[in-house]
C-alpha cells in the first residue's frame, strides 16, 4: 500500500486563505489532489487541516482528512511539536486503515513511512505539478527500489552569487571555461516527493531526481504568484489534463 501525507492550512504562513485562493475556477488546492488522484499512485493521501472548507475540498476528489489541533496550526506556536504532530498523524493513518503501528523506536517521521510500501509527501504550495509527473515519480522508485524521488527543475544557468563585499560572480566560477558547456542546474523540491525505508547501499545516492518543466516547480507564497499561473493556465487551458469536478464513486 502506498500512503500520502499533506499539510494544509486554512490561514497560510505567506497569504491568507492560500490553499482556497482561485485559481483557474478552482481552489488552489484542488490541483495538486486531482492530479494525485489521477495519477493513481497512491492508494490514499490524508490531508492534515484545521480548515473545513479544505477538508471539504479534500473529501470531494476522495482523499481523506486528519483533523489539525489548534496547537499545531501555528509552527511558531509554543506548544508546537514536530513529533507530536507526525505522531498524531501516524496513529490516525494507523488506525483508520487497521495498521498496525511498526516495531520500531525511532522519530515518528519514520514510523509514520513504515506504515506503507512507499511513502509520499506533498507541499501543498507545489500546485502546479501533474499526474504525468507523479506517475514518471512513482515508476522511477517502483522499478529502480530507489530510497527516494524528488521532482527536479532546470534552471537558468546564468543564476550569479551575492558576495557579501557587494559584488556578483557566476556560480559556475571557472577560468577559461565557455559558459555555453557549464553543466546544467537544477532546483528540488524536497518536500514533495515519494520514499521508501530501504536499507541504504553504500556508494549509491540517497536521493533520485525527476526532471520537470520549470513551471511545475513553482512554489506560490503571494498573491503575485498565483496571478503569474493564472495568466499561464488561461493561455494553457489544458496544462493539467482534466477540468471536470470530481465525480462520485
Amino acid at each position: 500500500m502506498n500512503i500520502g501525507i499533506t499539510w494544509a492550512r486554512g490561514s497560510g504562513s505567506t497569504l491568507k486563505g492560500k490553499n482556497k485562493y482561485p485559481l483557474h475556477g478552482r481552489p488552489l488546492i484542488y490541483w495538486p489532489l486531482m492530479s494525485l488522484k489521477k495519477s493513481r499512485t497512491v492508494d490514499m493521501l490524508y490531508v492534515f487541516t484545521e480548515d473545513d472548507e479544505i477538508a471539504e475540498y479534500v473529501q470531494a476528489i476522495g482523499w481523506r482528512v486528519i483533523p489539525r489541533p489548534s496547537h499545531l496550526v501555528s509552527y511558531s506556536d509554543k506548544r508546537f511539536s514536530m513529533q507530536g504532530a507526525w505522531r498524531l498523524i501516524t496513529e490516525h493513518v494507523a488506525n483508520d486503515l487497521d495498521l498496525p503501528l511498526p516495531d520500531f523506536c525511532g522519530d515518528w517521521i519514520t514510523m509514520f513511512h513504515l506504515l506503507s510500501d512507499t511513502a509520499f509527501s506533498l507541499n501543498c504550495n507545489n500546485c502546479m505539478l501533474r499526474s504525468v509527473t507523479f506517475s514518471g515519480m512513482y515508476r522511477l522508485i517502483a522499478e529502480n527500489n530507489w530510497p527516494a524521488v524528488y521532482p527536479a527543475a532546470r534552471v537558468d544557468g546564468q543564476y550569479m552569487l551575492g558576495h557579501p563585499d557587494g559584488y556578483l560572480f557566476p556560480i559556475w566560477h571557472c577560468q577559461g571555461l565557455n559558459r555555453q558547456y557549464y553543466p546544467p542546474l537544477y532546483k528540488p523540491l524536497l518536500n514533495t516527493g515519494f520514499t521508501r525505508a530501504t536499507v541504504g547501499i553504500p556508494g549509491r545516492p540517497k536521493h533520485y531526481y525527476y526532471e520537470i518543466d520549470a513551471i511545475e516547480a513553482m512554489d506560490v507564497h503571494d498573491r503575485m504568484d498565483i496571478e503569474i499561473l493564472e495568466a499561464f493556465l488561461e493561455r494553457n487551458p489544458d496544462y493539467f489534463g482534466f477540468q471536470d469536478a470530481p465525480q462520485e464513486t
